[in-house]
């Protein structure tokens, strides 16, 4: 009886270990999403990430490029129409804002 034991566990043993080796349990190369540009009054403005927030739906973190020079990860308040900085400047009629919360209508 306790070879009978031994015996399942060794199995059991194996299979587990090539269930986690096979390939699609393996980690692939990370597919990323191209920007999302528009051209809006003679600029160029590219959405590079974005996240919606989930507790102020009408609120959406993200980081732009505008013109080639690409922001830090900031707030945009589409209830207002500001972008809001890192470090709490509110900024009110900004063009990537323009941009972002007209293209994610809610």
């Amino acid at each position: 009886m306790a070879w009978v034991v031994k015996k399942c566990c060794g199995l059991l043993l194996l299979v587990g270990s090539l269930w986690l080796l096979t390939p699609w349990q393996m980690p692939g190369p990370r597919a990323e999403a191209a920007p999302l540009c528009r051209s809006v009054a003679e600029h160029q403005v590219c959405v590079l990430k974005i996240t919606r927030s989930a507790k102020y739906y009408w609120e959406y973190r993200a980081e732009v490029q505008v013109d080639d020079v690409r922001r830090p990860m900031g707030r945009y308040n589409c209830r207002t129409g500001e972008y809001v900085s890192r470090d709490g400047r509110h900024v009110s009629g900004d063009i990537a804002t323009q941009v972002i919360c007209g293209m994610f209508k809610h």
